[in-house]
């Protein structure tokens, strides 16, 4: 099943890209288990997400999906403000009220949250402190949570790690992840998840305004190409982000696919793209040749 392969990101729901409404984000997750998606993925750094998804787990009472959640950055309202706290006390204090926020007793995943911010000789303390919240039956797994500098490779070549994140690196816009850090993943029994399928909105509803004041995240390069699946999408009578979608599951490879919606309209619609399932070979190819490699 299509849904087997999808984890519902909570941070849209959890009011980083803007207010939401706490009822319909509830709501939102309900209906992700209740379509047959088995994972969810929070964090204290997505506003209020934990706060919902404990509250949707309470009255869900179907089987519980693998739930993990993120510590490092701190909570905040904003994506693009990053405010952190390595220390071992406030990593201890981060893990215990997720559990108690989420209602579990342990997480599926932990992921150590942007390790790209954390110094390198930083790096054995903090990664001796995740070890010993797995010793502690807080964490089943341990994970890497977003794009890696190349001082964490030590550590995944270690087998310390179970699980990769990464965003904006493995869309329809950008495949470098093809190159190396999936094929490193899938040749170590590292669980992928590709996070930000939709290139954080520019493969979707943000295409017009990005054309319009292109943000700074955003190299010009990548919004070029992704003019350019608009052409090929329309060319095939396809929405672009319907063919972002089936483009990830087009690929011939074992990762799992983390969807950001920010409501239950943007995730049934999401939910429908992956239900059309693969590309015609074809597309695929279009795509390939068109995407930053």
């Amino acid at each position: 099943m299509v849904s087997e392969r999808l984890v519902l990101g909570t941070a849209g729901l959890g009011g980083v890209w803007g207010k939401v409404d706490p009822h319909q984000s509830v709501l939102t997750i309900l209906s992700a288990l209740e379509s047959g998606i088995a994972a969810i993925d929070t964090a204290p750094a997505y506003g209020d997400a934990e706060i919902y998804l404990g509250q949707a787990l309470r009255q869900w009472r179907g089987a519980m999906p693998v739930i993990s959640s993120k510590v490092g950055r701190l909570k905040s309202y904003a994506a693009n403000q990053g405010h952190y706290d390595f220390t071992d006390r406030a990593m201890a204090k981060s893990v215990e009220d997720s559990l108690r926020t989420i209602g579990t007793s342990c997480l599926d995943i932990l992921f150590l949250h942007d390790p790209h911010v954390i110094p390198e000789e930083d790096a054995e303390r903090i990664i001796a402190t995740l070890i010993k919240f797995k010793e502690q039956g807080l964490a089943k797994r341990l994970g890497v949570g977003g794009n890696w500098p190349s001082w964490m490779k030590t550590w995944l070549d270690a087998g310390i790690f179970d699980v990769v994140m990464e965003f904006n690196r493995l869309n329809a816009s950008n495949i470098i992840a093809l190159k190396d850090s999936l094929p490193y993943c899938l040749a170590r029994n590292i669980q992928y998840y590709a996070a930000s399928p939709l290139n954080m909105g520019l493969l979707g509803r943000c295409i017009g305004s990005f054309k319009q004041m292109r943000p700074e995240w955003l190299p010009i390069a990548t919004l070029e190409i992704a003019m350019r699946l608009e052409q090929i999408a329309a060319k095939h009578q396809l929405t672009l982000p319907a063919m972002a979608h089936r483009f990830l599951l087009s690929l011939p490879y074992d990762f799992n696919i983390v969807l950001g919606p920010s409501d239950k309209l943007e995730l049934d619609a999401s939910i429908e793209n992956f239900n059309k399932g693969k590309l015609p070979e074809t597309i695929l190819k279009e795509i390939l040749n068109c995407s930053n490699g």
